[in-house]
């Protein structure tokens, strides 16, 4: 199962800029953001957003798919399949199988602070914690988060607890540009539960089998095998290119 899943794994290496200072590959910027000039991420917005929306029960049964996929690889066969609820604040919404449809809601962004090459959290909305307390997440930002455009296309594939509609940030930037608006009325999210970043045989290991990024990364990527375009095409392949999967050079 794993050597199935891990094309999934690999970044595309047209979404990235080789520093010749750092000897890497980081992540192309989006023009509207600081000083940018590179067009790549907006082009590529521009291609995406000529494609026909999917619709978005089926962008959540591809997301549930490859959940179960990476579940399946930790060792855990038996499918997780419900309809449940979950309580953030005054407001219910539903739990379909590994996620939960939110609507109406809005977020606090997380503040937090580094201490040398630790980052510590000072702050995030309570609603997190609700959700780390339903599936039993290790961490508050044990998530991924999917928002979509006005027109149906998904904007963004995310992970963290820093669900935003900032028109300001680089997916908000290009959903302007191909002249969408962010709809704020609801937002998929799917917590990274201890089946899917630990594997069975090892639920204890200090490293996880999958980090949160690496999941983010995958499931973006099967999107996109799935047909699903993504406005923010390269968002979710990471800030700069690891290497530990290789690279679409």
């Amino acid at each position: 199962m794993k050597e199935q899943l891990k094309p999934y794994f690999t970044q595309d290496i047209r979404g990235y800029y080789f520093d010749k200072e750092r000897n890497d590959y980081f992540l192309r910027g989006v023009v509207g953001v600081k000083q940018c000039v590179d067009r790549t991420r907006n082009d590529k917005a521009i291609k995406q957003a000529k494609l026909c929306p999917v619709p978005f029960s089926k962008v959540y049964s591809y997301i549930n798919e490859f959940l179960e996929m990476i579940r399946e690889s930790n060792g855990f066969s038996k499918k997780n399949i419900k309809i449940d609820t979950i309580q953030l604040e005054s407001k219910e919404h539903t739990i379909i199988d590994n996620g939960i449809i939110i609507k109406d809601n809005k977020w606090e962004l997380p503040q937090g602070h580094w201490e040398g090459n630790r980052y510590v959290d000072d702050f995030h909305d309570k609603k997190y914690d609700a959700i780390k307390d339903k599936f039993n997440l290790e961490r508050p930002s044990d998530i991924l988060w999917f928002k979509f455009t006005n027109e149906g296309h998904l904007a963004v594939v995310a992970s963290s607890n820093d669900i935003n509609w900032d028109e300001k940030s680089s997916s908000g930037v290009l959903v302007n540009e191909i002249k969408e608006k962010l709809d704020d009325s609801f937002v998929f999210v799917f917590p990274l539960t201890q089946e899917m970043i630990r594997t069975k045989d090892q639920p204890n290991s200090f490293y996880r089998e999958y980090t949160c990024a690496e999941i983010e990364l995958a499931v973006g990527n099967y999107l996109i095998s799935k047909g699903v375009p993504i406005i923010d095409y390269y968002s979710h392949m990471g800030g700069k290119v690891t290497n530990k999967y290789g690279s679409n050079e």
